[in-house]
């Protein structure tokens, strides 16, 4: 509700708001087992800070693609 909220009140100062999920990724937090490598989980948070101005707000993303909430 926070990503929707926000980005319904900076919408005319244009600046975008979405939500990122990276994923299970190995990490200390993941543990070995995760099937995703820490680039893997990065591209999806590199994807959302470099949206151009006109992409995608108040959503829910993961590889770029939108996630049900």
């Amino acid at each position: 509700m926070l990503t929707l909220k926000l980005s319904a009140d900076l919408a005319s100062d244009k600046i975008l708001v979405n939500a990122v999920c990276p994923g299970w990724v190995r990490t200390r937090m993941g543990g070995q087992e995760a099937p995703r490598s820490v680039e893997e989980g990065a591209r999806s948070i590199l994807w959302a800070a470099l949206l151009p101005d006109d992409g995608p707000t108040g959503g829910f993303f993961r590889d770029g693609e939108r996630l049900p909430w």
